[in-house]
């Protein structure tokens, strides 16, 4: 099995809560890791890395753990049943996980059938490209970085948090439709009450529009 979780707010809803302890008894979770980098400046003390730290353990995974790839090795995430990918700057993030070579062990990690969840930037991350990220915010790119290749761990592009990015920009829906129609590329909106689940090439759409 090949499974991902695609959320865009984490275990926001009883239903994205359900299939992830589902996904987490199914593989046998005793040790979880956090990878915390996306978060330049709190890191692990940021709310929301704790509020996922707290589900988890919620979620009956005896041992929840903290990884910080922009300066601790690595090769530790062999030692985990499962991956969480958490939110913050998905530059930031992506940047470091290839320095670190955590892309390629999260890619081993996923062909061995390891779970990996994502929140937010960390969902953005394991898909083909964050090269939407570069169209609509280029200003949050502070390596300039070139590469701009993802995890390709699902070909799926995805932009969380859409129907309250609207309310912050309103052009968002143009601009996303705007990168689509150049780039042929199509993008998953997913609102903060939805999550994916992917098995292998199947995705299922948790939550309502």
């Amino acid at each position: 099995m090949n499974k991902l979780l695609l959320t865009a707010y984490g275990f926001s809803t009883a239903t994205i809560k359900d299939a992830a302890q589902k996904m987490i008894r199914e593989n046998e979770v005793k040790k979880a890791c956090i990878i915390f980098t996306s978060w330049p400046n709190e890191k692990e003390t940021h709310p929301q890395m704790q509020q996922i730290r707290n589900d988890l353990i919620n979620m009956e995974v005896p041992q929840v753990d903290f990884l910080d790839v922009e300066f601790e090795d690595a090769e530790k995430l062999f030692n985990y049943d499962l991956i969480f990918l958490n939110g913050g700057y998905p530059f930031y993030l992506l940047h470091f996980i290839k320095k670190s070579g955590a892309d390629k062990i999260l890619t081993k990690i996923h062909q061995n059938g390891g779970l990996i969840f994502g929140l937010s930037a960390g969902s953005i991350v394991m898909g083909p490209s964050i090269s939407l990220m570069q169209y609509l915010y280029p200003e949050d790119n502070h390596f300039q970085d070139t590469d701009l290749t993802g995890l390709n761990l699902t070909d799926l592009q995805i932009y969380p948090h859409f129907k309250e990015m609207l309310t912050r920009d309103a052009t968002i829906k143009e601009k996303i439709v705007e990168y689509e129609n150049k780039t042929g590329i199509s993008i998953t909106r997913l609102n903060n009450n939805q999550a994916l689940e992917i098995d292998n090439a199947t995705s299922i759409l948790l939550g309502t529009c």
